[in-house]
């Protein structure tokens, strides 16, 4: 099975367009959802969601973990160059179907000004 991960950034001016295709797995358990691959870093990624709410976890080195939740704010810490950064994620959209998830967000810094604004869209099957 292959997950495929569509992510449109957009920062500043600039807009880049990533997508991704790895080997996925998926599991049930407790209400949740999870798909687990391996990225080009072969770092593990697990990204566990419902309808409300979704979490993605890269087991890198420090560990990034993102929370967004629907309908409302959320705290991310993310590794940056210039160290472990903070960051609010404002998600517009949060839509789960069978085998899709749709994700709007922006990042912003902790006074409210936005870093980048993402439309990122997860397929597998």
């Amino acid at each position: 099975m292959k997950i495929r991960m569509r992510n449109r950034i957009q920062f500043d001016e600039q807009l880049e367009v990533i997508d991704q295709l790895y080997d996925v797995e998926v599991h049930e358990k407790g209400g949740y959802s999870y798909l687990l691959f391996y990225n080009e870093e072969k770092e593990k990624v697990v990204i566990k969601f419902h309808d409300q709410e979704l979490v993605m976890s890269r087991f890198s080195n420090p560990k990034t973990t993102m929370r967004f939740l629907k309908d409302s704010d959320s705290l991310a810490y993310i590794p940056t160059p210039m160290g472990m950064q903070e960051f609010v994620i404002q998600t517009s959209r949060y839509q789960v179907d069978r085998q899709k998830i749709e994700l709007d967000y922006q990042l912003q810094n902790q006074e409210g000004h936005p870093f980048a604004s993402y439309q990122l869209e997860i397929t597998w099957g």
